[in-house]
């Protein structure tokens, strides 16, 4: 890359960095080690990979409190080795007495990741009436309900004991408080938490530290211990319901006593698609029909004759995610309230239709299509697999980092801020009203091959997430690369109008992509969101797991571990 008076030295991608890990009885990849050994205990005690999984998001809910908590929501998506597929769906309902005229709006666009109007003061962003009733606890129980084989305080315990004893904090977490602390600092509750003696921000992990510092919450064990030994109900209808219920009345926010009640997750049994011969498995409420939207388009190349990191192959793929970005913003909303073509915007039919507005030689202007025809009458991933086939992947988020910054006090919970997801203007899918869902960005996926288990992704990322779960499925799919190698190899990242094309490819994909009229940005891997993608593959051959995770800049604890 040159300037008019200088030249830059350049990128390259060689191949993974690191190695796959490769194990028999069970393969966890996540953002954190601790998540991955709290879900191989599971294993180790006799239980399947839901068991795991279900441990493991506890966990994440301890160690990652920027991105995932108690307080927050997610969607988990499972393979059963008997054939069986479910999506549980315990996103964050907004209290009853929300209406799409609530917030008081500004003429700007807010300056964050949305773009729709900001709301005076921020309200749907930071503070009591940016959050939703929490769905994780109920989701996460019920998920083990169903398919799980141990109990609820077992699948606990190993997120009670860190969460009372505290973990080393690592640069991502030191990472996101220092840059809270001046949106946040403010409220007691997250400063006692989160501040070293409530002043500080903590110091991260290094070989040089003799004694590196621990976050302790002894609060938030205190509501896991009352929920493994109550249940859910004591989340939704005990002690920890009335204390989220007095913080809502002192603070303005709008949750109630019926809204913590009447909260359920919604558990699908989605019909997969098909991708070259392979099963799909994903939500179709939320992210994953943008996702498969972007395969269904790129199935009519041939991307593996193309190649992997040529003009053409990213050309396409840039296209293929901006059409399928422009559908989303025009139609998708909670399929509760708002008639979606879910199916109509993944038919064979509809994506052939728009490949017939895509160019090889030229950008494409990315305006929504007409899917209705074809339609029949701050976030967190880890991925589990175990020896008998199971696989489930599980996304989980407060929203934003650290949510909404407010505390329950006496809980250690923080709370989502899951309102900023939802059109603060009315009249569009996705404008708020009293309990409708936000659409979700998480994108939980399975994939099968010949109807046997073959791999589970998710990612945290945003609205980067749908986008890096479709290209690491090219990846391992069109160009053959293993998990590691698949997560780890360089991407773009679009909505409608700017391409972000990772410096590590091929000069040629950047002289190319201009060529073509994109409007491109050519950036760092660290500057960028391109989602982090964690996986599991299981090898068709030999039955072995395969994890593997993205791992860079402050996202150093990321790792797949094995049994």
């Amino acid at each position: 890359m040159s300037s008019d008076s200088f030249t830059y030295q350049a990128r390259q991608w060689a191949g993974a960095g690191r190695l796959d890990c490769v194990a028999e009885r069970g393969m966890i990849a996540s953002k954190h080690p601790l998540i991955g050994e709290a879900g191989l205990k599971m294993i180790r005690k006799g239980g399947n990979a839901v068991d795991a999984a279900i441990a493991a998001a506890f966990m994440d809910c301890v160690v990652e409190p920027a991105s995932n908590g108690i307080g927050g929501e997610g969607v988990l998506t499972i393979h059963l080795s008997s054939g069986e597929n479910v999506v549980v769906d315990y996103v964050g309902r907004p209290a009853k007495s929300c209406a799409p005229e609530m917030f008081e709006l500004e003429e700007d666009a807010e300056p964050g990741w949305m773009g729709w109007k900001k709301a005076k003061g921020d309200a749907n962003v930071v503070g009591h009436k940016a959050c939703t009733t929490p769905g994780t606890v109920a989701g996460l129980a019920k998920a083990l309900e169903m398919h799980g084989t141990l109990s609820l305080g077992e699948t606990l315990a190993p997120a009670i004991g860190v969460a009372e004893e505290g973990f080393v904090v690592g640069w991502g977490t030191a990472s996101a408080i220092f840059q809270g602390m001046r949106l946040f600092s403010r409220n007691p509750g997250w400063r006692r938490i989160y501040l070293h003696d409530e002043r500080w921000p903590y110091k991260p992990y290094s070989t040089a530290l003799a004694n590196p510092e621990r976050l302790v919450n002894k609060d938030l064990a205190k509501s896991l211990r009352a929920i493994a030994k109550d249940g859910p109900e004591a989340f939704y209808e005990g002690w920890i319901a009335g204390k989220i219920v007095e913080e809502m009345e002192r603070g303005g926010g709008l949750i109630t006593a019926e809204d913590l009640a009447r909260y359920e997750p919604i558990v699908l049994e989605p019909e997969p698609g098909s991708y070259r011969g392979h099963d799909v498995v994903y939500d179709p409420t939320h992210s994953g029909t943008t996702m498969f939207q972007i395969l269904k388009i790129l199935e009519g190349y041939d991307l593996t004759g193309l190649g992997f990191g040529t003009p053409e192959t990213v050309h396409l793929m840039a296209e293929a995610i901006g059409l399928a970005f422009a559908d989303r913003f025009e139609y998708m909303g909670d399929p509760g309230w708002v008639d979606v073509p879910q199916r109509g915007m993944v038919s064979g039919e509809y994506a052939a239709g728009l490949r017939e507005r895509i160019k090889m030689d030229e950008a494409g202007a990315m305006t929504p299509g007409d899917p209705w025809p074809h339609e029949p009458e701050h976030t967190t991933a880890l991925a589990v697999g175990d020896g008998d086939g199971n696989l489930v992947s599980v996304n989980q988020t407060l929203v934003n980092s650290f949510g909404c910054g407010v505390v329950i006090p006496g809980t250690g919970i923080l709370m989502n801020n899951a309102m900023y997801g939802l059109n603060p203007s009315p009249g569009t899918a996705n404008s708020i009203d009293g309990r409708k869902r936000r659409i979700q960005n998480v994108c939980p996926t399975v994939l099968l091959k010949a109807g046997e288990s073959f791999m589970a992704l998710g990612a945290p990322g945003g609205r980067a997430i749908q986008i890096s779960v479709a290209q690491v499925i090219s990846h391992v799919i069109d160009h053959g690369m293993g998990i590691q190698e698949a997560i780890e190899a360089p991407r773009i990242f679009r909505e409608t109008s700017t391409v972000y094309a990772d410096s590590r490819f091929p000069v040629e994909v950047k002289e190319g992509l201009e060529a073509r009229g994109h409007d491109l940005v050519w950036v760092e891997q660290e500057l960028q969101n391109w989602a982090r993608p964690v996986g599991v593959l299981r090898d068709p051959g030999t039955g072995l797991l395969h994890g593997g995770v993205q791992c860079h800049l402050t996202g150093f604890e990321s790792v797949a571990i094995g049994l």
